[in-house]
Formats: C-alpha cells, sequence, structure tokens
C-alpha cells in the first residue's frame, strides 16, 4: 500500500484554531516551567539545552521523511528558518536559563520577559501591519496587569544586576522578534521543516556557548531522564509546533498574548502538585490574564 503524505497546511477548522488549539498550547507551555526546574538541578543551562535541541531535531528527522514535505525552494528561506530558531528557541529560553543560573530570580526573569505580548503587538504594527485597534491594547494591557499580579503574588524579586537584565531582555526580544519573525515567512515554507531547521540553528547557537562557558557535568538519573524527554517530546516538538501553527493561522499580537495564561496555570499545576500557596491576589491576576486574552482574540483583523 503506497505510503501518503500528511498535510500540515494552515487550513484548519475554526473551533479549533480559535478554542482547542491554544488551550493545548497554553497547558503544554506552563508545563515547561516545571520541567525546567526539574532539569536545571542536574545539568548547567546551555549544555541542557543544547541536548535538548539536537534531540528534538532528531526526532523530527523520522517524521518529516515519512510526511514527504516539500522543502523550500528559496534557499533563503532555510536561512530565515535558521535565524527565528536561533531567536527564539536559543536566545529566548538560553537567555532565561543562564540569568537563572547567575543567580537572577525566576520572578525578575519572568517580569521582563512578561512584557513580550506587549512588545510582539508593536512590532506586528510595524513590520507586518497588523491593525492596532482599542479593545486589542485595552485587552494586551489588562492581561498585562494581571500577569504581574500573578507573578509578584508567586515569587521574591532579587536586586537587578546587570548580567541578569541584558540576558533577560536578550530573551524578552528574541521570542518577540522570532514570532514576528516567523509570520513573516510562514507561508514559504512548509511547518514540519520550518520547525526542524529551527533546532539546527539553535543547536548552532548553543553548542559553542556549552562548549565555552559551561563544564559537560549532568546528573544522570530517572527524574532528570524523565523532565528531559517531557520537555523534549512534549514541549519542543507539541508544544512548538501548535505554536507555529497558530501562528500560521493568526495575528502574531494575538498568538503572542497568549503566552499570559502560562504564568497562572503555572500558579495551578504548583498548588494542585506541590501545594504551593494561591491566594485571593493571585486567583483575580488569573482572572485579568484570562479576560485579557479574551479581548485581544476577539477583535477583528
Amino acid at each position: 500500500m503506497p505510503r501518503q503524505s500528511i498535510s500540515f497546511s494552515p487550513q484548519i477548522p475554526s473551533r479549533l484554531s480559535t478554542y482547542l488549539y491554544p488551550a493545548l498550547f497554553v497547558f503544554l507551555w506552563s508545563t515547561g516551567f516545571i520541567g525546567s526546574k526539574i532539569v536545571m538541578q542536574y545539568a548547567p543551562p546551555m549544555t541542557f539545552l543544547t541536548m535538548r535541541m539536537a534531540l528534538a531535531a532528531l526526532v523530527l528527522l523520522p517524521l518529516l521523511m515519512w510526511s514527504k514535505s516539500q522543502w523550500p525552494k528559496d534557499k533563503s528561506v532555510v536561512f530565515h528558518s535558521a535565524a527565528i530558531g536561533a531567536l527564539v528557541h536559543a536566545v529566548y529560553l538560553g537567555g532565561v536559563f543562564w540569568a537563572i543560573s547567575l543567580g537572577t530570580s525566576a520572578g525578575l526573569s519572568s517580569l521582563i520577559v512578561g512584557l513580550q505580548p506587549l512588545l510582539t503587538l508593536c512590532l506586528a504594527a510595524i513590520f507586518l501591519k497588523e491593525k492596532l485597534n482599542a479593545l486589542k491594547i485595552m485587552g494586551v494591557l489588562t492581561g498585562l496587569i494581571g500577569f504581574y499580579i500573578v507573578i509578584f503574588e508567586r515569587t521574591a524579586i532579587n536586586e537587578l544586576s546587570i548580567p541578569g537584565l541584558a540576558l533577560c531582555a536578550a530573551s524578552l526580544f528574541g521570542i518577540s522578534i522570532g514570532t514576528v519573525y516567523q509570520k513573516k515567512i510562514s507561508g514559504k515554507i512548509e511547518l514540519l521543516p520550518a520547525v526542524f531547521i529551527q533546532y539546527i540553528g539553535a543547536t548552532l547557537v548553543l553548542l559553542p556557548a556549552a562548549l565555552l562557558l559551561e563544564p559537560f557535568s549532568i546528573s544522570w538519573n530517572l527524574e532528570f531522564i524523565l523532565a528531559s524527554l517531557w520537555l523534549t517530546l512534549v514541549l519542543s516538538i507539541g508544544a512548538v509546533l501548535l505554536l507555529m501553527r497558530l501562528i500560521q493561522g493568526a495575528e502574531a499580537g494575538k498568538v503572542a498574548s497568549l503566552f499570559y495564561l502560562v504564568p497562572p496555570l503555572t500558579a495551578l499545576e504548583a498548588y494542585w502538585l506541590f501545594g504551593e500557596n494561591l491566594s485571593l491576589l493571585a486567583i483575580g491576576g488569573m482572572l485579568f490574564c484570562v479576560v485579557g486574552v479574551a479581548m485581544v482574540l476577539h477583535t477583528r483583523p
């Protein structure tokens, strides 16, 4: 029986694209913070991220071959996808991981990187000509208020350091520019080749950083292996494919607003799994996040 190709076109049922896919992405992405907290106990950040990106590319390779996806005819698109991978996966994740490893609190890094939906909205308006209106701007600001309430409630903010600020700022610009960049070229390359090339680009950036800046020391144990597999297979494959598909089918500013829902969901997961405190103030912040994202998603292009 002949092997059939798999279609990864951005034309998806409206209900899935509007509700199920965004909800699934936010849930999967939120688990990454818990998984990252585990793996950083046993491996240096750049070393682990290099391993994660390379393994994700290896996992995607047979799926890419089996799906008979078409590679872009324009070679410049390959370079663009590699650059997006460097921004979204190496600069964004690497900056946050490295900042935390240097002593920057998770709360401070979250507060800085939390400006991403607002920055992405501005960049999308400038470079993609996405329309801005009062409801969308109010939604982004409402989500930002809720985001900050949740972060302030859950974490302590350490004293600001120049290296930590620089790394968090690099992460902020990496994910924001990468999102707009991906939207710009999304019609020129299929989904699987795009993500595969992204991981190759990210690996090429992270590997020299790991070799130059860190000792290769990984404490292998069952907890580290399971968390690594979750972060690679579920986050780097499942969640990232969902993210790229959402970017294909919606405005970059709207997709970026989904990141406001990640800290509230992470707080709920930490409450259920580890018994962490969940105050009325944090719950109020979560409601702000939900209302803000709903306002952004329901604006018409």
